[in-house]
């Protein structure tokens, strides 16, 4: 495939110094190439290419090109010989002559020159013939990342075929050339879409055929219409959900273009489910060429009774992506799987009144989705204080948290708390302190009470919170302060606090966010040994 390569080459002429940008000066030479004679014949009407040998070579802004003869006649260094002289450094140029009579043609540089004498007869021979054509067609469209193959027949019925030149017809520019020879000749130019910029602007495919006299013909194309590549990648679903309940499905729409000509691009994705393939939902969106964007799709499940495993598609203009949900039925709800707990966590010891919080981790270590109600059992005589639904596939993970206010007790207290599936439980002992010490002493309690965060923030950014720490105690003690975020908590920052009964101090946590790329709402905790506050913040995406 022949690919565009722009290039400068130096000027000069014979036997003179030309000057170059390097500041060198070379010595030169000129000799005709086409025509190939010094005389040469064309009717009237007709056109003929002048072509010299330059080297090392020159630039278009070091020829100066004449012509002398009869009114009507002319030259023209211009396109596309103009960007060809530019990029080979040969000297080009096309006349075109409508007065019957004899011209002198010639070209200079640097101080040389060559010419050629032209009659215009009509017992001249006539123009070479030439046809060009595009696949895909005019009236095709096609995206940027397919091929364009550009098929040019000529003809010379004096059997002097010599060159075919491709120009694009966006700026009028060589992009390159294909030498011939006898009386009949073929050439294809190949290209994608997305170099094809003068098609990509509506511009025409232009071909100049020239035979070794100089005669000269032109012939052009239109191009398919060349639109942008609409990718689509499915980035995640809410999958496996019960039947029913809404499927959601996430997609990253990417756009591959010419900004220039492309700019923002109206991409309308499609959402398709099912075996038997069915259309459920649609959303358009703007993005910007070379860009992506984030597209969320969803449709409500049937409420079928057994468990179904179906593909769901995401269909734009030019692509698709697909991938397996699973819908679990309403007979098989809570019968597939097995789901163990295989961790606790608490922020006990807390203070009677204050919130209990439980973290469990789960595993499913069975061969089908877990779809499960996880409680949270507390007290010597046993009693569920929190409820969560989970669905968990075979093979998988995940945590889950569970939490009350306990009871303001006075004295301390000790008891169990126990987090079930179904299928599994896991228990710990956990002290709530009695507000009143339990008659006892000497001992340091701290109240915690959040004052404030730079929220919100955007996600790689740093996340603070402050709080009020008051020793409510009576007597001085130093405690671990932490910070704890999220929906399944994390420990991501503490420092250690020393106060006086009735003292209070001031506390600043933080750390740096996930970089997100879309926002994201979660708790963040300020939490002591007897006590915690929690507020809400907010982290917007970067996508």
């Amino acid at each position: 495939m022949r690919r565009r390569e722009y290039v400068t080459a130096v000027g000069g002429s014979v036997g003179a110094l030309a000057s170059t940008r390097i500041g060198t000066a070379q010595t030169v030479s000129l000799e005709r190439v086409c025509p190939v004679d010094d005389a040469t014949a064309v009717r009237p009407g007709g056109e003929i290419l002048f072509e010299a040998a330059a080297a090392p070579g020159v630039e278009p802004t070091a020829t100066e090109w004449r012509i002398d003869g009869p009114d009507g006649n002319e030259i023209d260094p211009g396109a596309p010989f103009y960007s060809y002289t530019h990029v080979t450094g040969q000297p080009a140029a096309y006349g075109r002559f409508d007065e019957p009579g004899t011209c002198e043609v010639s070209v200079a540089a640097a101080g040389r020159s060559v010419s050629w004498t032209v009659e215009v007869t009509e017992a001249a021979p006539g123009s070479p013939s030439v046809e060009v054509t595009p696949d895909p067609g005019p009236d095709a469209t096609i995206t940027v990342r397919d091929e364009i193959e550009v098929a040019a027949s000529a003809a010379d019925d004096f059997g002097t075929l010599r060159r075919l030149f491709w120009q694009e017809g966006r700026n009028a520019t060589y992009v390159d050339s294909t030498d011939f020879s006898g009386s009949t000749a073929t050439a294809t130019y190949e290209t994608t879409g997305g170099d094809a910029v003068w098609f990509i602007g509506d511009y025409p495919m232009m071909t100049w055929v020239a035979c070794r006299d100089g005669r000269l013909s032109t012939a052009r194309t239109e191009g398919p219409s060349v639109i942008t590549w609409r990718g689509v990648s499915i980035t995640g679903t809410n999958a496996p959900v019960r039947a029913g309940e809404d499927l959601l499905v996430e997609a990253e729409i990417e756009i591959d273009g010419d900004s220039t000509y492309h700019a923002f691009v109206d991409v309308a994705a499609d959402l398709i489910v099912g075996h038997d393939p069915t259309h459920v939902d649609s959303e358009t969106l703007e993005v910007f060429a070379g860009n992506t964007e984030t597209v969320q799709l969803e449709f409500t499940t049937a409420t079928v009774r057994n468990t179904q495993t179906f593909p769901v598609r995401v269909e734009t203009r030019t692509d698709a992506s697909e991938t397996d949900v699973t819908v679990i039925g309403t007979d098989d709800a809570g019968s597939q799987g097995h789901l163990d707990v295989t961790g606790l966590e608490t922020n006990a010891p807390v203070t009677g009144g204050e919130r209990l919080e439980v973290t469990a981790a789960l595993e499913n270590t069975g061969n089908g989705p877990a779809d499960r109600d996880v409680e949270l059992v507390v007290g010597h005589d046993p009693t569920t204080v929190d409820t969560r639904s989970v669905i968990v596939d075979a093979g998988e993970a995940t945590t889950v948290s569970l939490g009350y206010e306990t009871y303001p007790v006075e004295n301390d207290d000790e008891f169990p708390v126990r987090v079930g599936t179904g299928d599994d439980t896991a228990s710990q002992t956990v002290l709530v302190h009695g507000r009143s010490g339990n008659g006892e002493s000497g001992q340091a309690t701290f109240a915690i009470s959040v004052t404030g965060t730079n929220a919100p923030v955007t996600g790689g950014e740093w996340l603070s919170a402050t709080a009020a720490v008051e020793n409510v105690g009576d007597a001085a003690g130093t405690q671990d302060i932490e910070l704890v975020v999220g929906r399944t908590p994390e420990v991501v920052d503490a420092t250690s606090v020393t106060l006086a009964p009735d003292e209070t101090a001031t506390v600043s946590l933080g750390y740096e966010t996930y970089p997100v790329r879309n926002d994201d709402t979660f708790p963040v905790t300020i939490r002591s040994p007897h006590a915690s506050d929690t507020r809400t913040v907010t982290v917007h995406g970067r996508g």
